[in-house]
């Protein structure tokens, strides 16, 4: 692949559509499964009183969301390829307002973990489409570009969602949580029925059957190297956050309010990862300086670890880097496995969205499963997560066949 990628200067897509339009959707798109996501955790206990259910059963109205969430990108992906993104996006979008009326209206927690998954269901389509419908408008630095704004979506969102359902569940009550969702996702489809353009027209849509076209995609060794990529940053986020709060809180001893401050600190650096990969068009340049800093990151965590010790500031310092790491890393991968599929982008980035929640979810498992020995915990797996991005973008760069036109970056 060509080192640098030749920045484009227009204002609208190929088809048509003015980039702001396009940003803004994607973004309000992104929001419904991210507001979904941690919108109601503030309101748990209130929950749990109301409905009598213990910590395992509100535990499960997270896990059946992610689950629904995860699993029905597989299905909202190749859908869209053969039938166009508009229909499936919208009918998504709709299920999820269903089910977050019937959340709403519950008076047991079984069913409320049956509208949570039934909330996911549908989310799962913007889940799924946020990653696809960029590739069906732009290709190259201004695919790259996109995708590192939809990723700071993906990562802020969730940090402002909490704060919205303490508000509100505070104010109103824990129903009025899932009547703001409902809410919120009725004013997204609104605006996307009236402004979403189809945007990808019929010559271009997927006639192999599903398995085969599944089967085409996974073919590709700089699809999979790419993905691996993928993972292993997702999965040095989700460890961290799955232990940091313990760290902060057990071993350090910080009070609630200062593990909240913490826990969030990291995200600002990746915010500036991102940024800086929708700024610069030399993917090469990008990917070694991903690395360099999660591998710094992991690193400064994992050097206190090793001597017994837990030192709140290299966790800081480390987590800043490791998440700038991978807010430069996520979208310059997103954009190099979807940028040889323009006919199977919903195929694409199913595997992608899905693939990475199921690595996350192993990630915070192990963490969840396994001894704590303090920092060295979370310094050893981001430390090996870091291996396994460097393994699996050499082995993408070995991909054979490869056209000027793919993003296979050398490493």
């Amino acid at each position: 692949m060509p080192a640098t990628l030749k920045p484009s200067s227009a204002s609208v897509s190929p088809q048509g559509t003015p980039l702001p339009s396009v940003l803004i959707q994607l973004v309000f798109m992104v929001a419904c499964g991210q507001l979904a996501q941690t919108i109601f955790v503030p309101a748990l206990p209130m929950i749990g009183q109301a409905l009598h259910a213990d910590a395992g059963e509100l535990q499960a109205i997270m896990a059946a969301y992610l689950l629904a969430y995860g699993l029905l990108q597989f299905v909202y992906g190749p859908v869209s390829d053969r039938i166009g993104r508009r229909i499936p996006l919208l009918c998504g979008i709709a299920l999820s307002i269903v089910g977050a009326l019937l959340a709403a209206h519950v008076s047991s927690v079984d069913a409320l973990i049956a509208a949570s998954a039934l909330q996911g269901a549908g989310t799962a389509a913007a889940g799924a489409l946020s990653r696809s419908i960029p590739r069906d408008h732009f290709t190259g630095s201004r695919l790259m570009q996109f995708n590192s704004y939809v990723s700071m979506a993906v990562v802020f969102l969730p940090l402002v969602a909490p704060f919205i359902g303490s508000l509100t569940a505070e104010t109103f009550g824990w129903r009025a949580v899932y009547y703001t969702q409902a809410g919120f996702s009725l004013g997204v489809l609104l605006m996307l029925t009236l402004t979403l353009k189809e945007s990808l027209p019929a010559g271009r849509r997927e006639k192999r059957s599903v398995f085969q076209a599944y089967a085409l995609v996974l073919s590709h060794r700089a699809f999979r190297g790419y993905t691996l990529g993928l993972i292993a940053t997702f999965a040095g986020i989700a460890a961290f956050e799955a232990i940091a709060g313990v760290l902060y809180g057990q071993y350090l001893q910080l009070s609630p309010f200062w593990v909240s401050i913490w826990f969030v600190a990291p995200i600002p650096g990746y915010l500036a990862g991102a940024w800086i990969a929708g700024k610069s068009s030399r993917i090469k340049s990008l990917l070694n300086r991903g690395i360099a800093l999660l591998g710094a990151g992991a690193t400064i965590m994992l050097i206190p670890g090793l001597f017994g010790e837990v030192v709140g500031w290299t966790l800081l310092l480390g987590s800043v880097l490791f998440f700038c790491g991978a807010g430069m890393m996520f979208p310059t991968l997103t954009s190099a496995a979807l940028e040889p599929f323009p006919a199977q982008a919903g195929i694409a980035g199913a595997l992608l969205g899905g693939l990475q929640n199921f690595g996350a979810g192993i990630a915070a498992l192990m963490m969840a499963m396994l001894p704590i020995y303090g920092q060295l915990s979370i310094g050893l797996l981001c430390m090996i997560m870091v291996l396994l991005v460097v393994l699996a973008l050499n082995y993408a760069r070995m991909s054979e066949g490869h056209t000027g036109h793919d993003m296979t970056a050398q490493v």
